[in-house]
């Protein structure tokens, strides 16, 4: 079958009719019409019902638009990213820790999109250990992540973007005491003990004897803010000089550790990866902040 037939399909549909989709594509109706019944015939089936005066899609026929619409889309995306004029078009597929996405990621993409406007990028969100275990697989180009836990495998590069301290984050009414005694007095919001932060956070509490009251655990930085905002607890977290003013006003912060812990963010990708030079860019862009 040829991709014409499937970007005949598509018009039909996105048209409204055969001989609207023929008007647009510069083909007669006729011709319209032959084109859907050879596909029709190599796929064995019917792809349109009569319904009145009009073909409409059967059961089979979204079946195989949706389908359609997926080749189409890989067809007009098989040059992208190739060749050294490549590494800036096509699509960069990056993870980033929520921390990330809402501090300075959006305006190193900004940047990105002024320099490079054929370029698009995915951004997709998890915890650090999820994000590198994709970078991994293959599934992801890049990650924007804590550093990891363990040493880095020779196949793959680590670069450290920014150190983050850790602070007891409490509601603003809170007096502010010692790290110890707020997480010995009040409530404790955990996170997650997979996330690589909330193993740091709970070794340094193991470290000092801090056995805090846990009322609730949570993957979410965004859910555990909410969290102290309701005044149902305080939480430990890493924040960075782009967020820290912002979090300032809104509640009660502490240096969390004796001495204070911090923890790395940065890039972690394989050292093969086919998009280097961008995110080389990308590492750039960053320090530039």
């Amino acid at each position: 079958m040829s991709v014409k037939a499937l970007k005949t399909l598509c018009a039909i549909v996105q048209q409204g009719s055969f001989a609207a989709a023929g008007d647009k594509l510069g083909l007669t109706q006729a011709a319209v019409s032959i084109q859907i019944r050879q596909l029709e015939e190599q796929l064995g089936t019917r792809l349109f019902d009569r319904v009145g005066r009009n073909q409409v899609l059967n059961h089979d026929g979204r079946k195989v638009l949706e389908r359609a619409e997926q080749i189409l889309t890989l067809y007009d995306q098989l040059g992208d990213g190739l060749g050294a004029a490549g590494q800036f078009n096509g699509e960069l597929l990056l993870g980033a820790v929520f921390s990330v996405q809402t501090g300075v990621l959006g305006p190193v993409l900004a940047r990105l999109r002024d320099r490079y406007p054929l370029l698009k990028i995915k951004v997709l969100r998890g915890m650090s250990i999820d994000l590198a275990q994709r970078v991994e697989s293959g599934e992801l180009d890049a990650v924007l992540i804590t550093e990891p836990q363990h040493n880095i495998p020779p196949d793959y590069e680590w670069a450290t973007l920014d150190c983050e301290p850790f602070y007891v984050v409490a509601h603003k009414d809170i007096p502010v005491q010692s790290d110890a005694e707020m997480l010995r007095r009040y409530p404790f919001i955990r996170l997650d003990p997979r996330a690589w932060a909330g193993s740091m956070i709970d070794s340094e509490l193991r470290r000092r004897g801090i056995a805090p009251d846990e009322m609730m655990e949570l993957d979410s930085l965004q859910a555990a803010l909410m969290m102290v905002e309701q005044k149902l607890g305080l939480t430990i977290m890493a924040v960075g000089n782009h967020r820290l003013e912002y979090l300032r006003e809104r509640f009660c912060l502490v240096p969390f550790g004796d001495p204070v812990i911090h923890r790395n963010v940065g890039l972690y990708q394989r050292r093969d990866h086919g998009r280097k030079a961008l995110a080389q860019v990308l590492i750039d862009e960053f320090l530039k902040l």
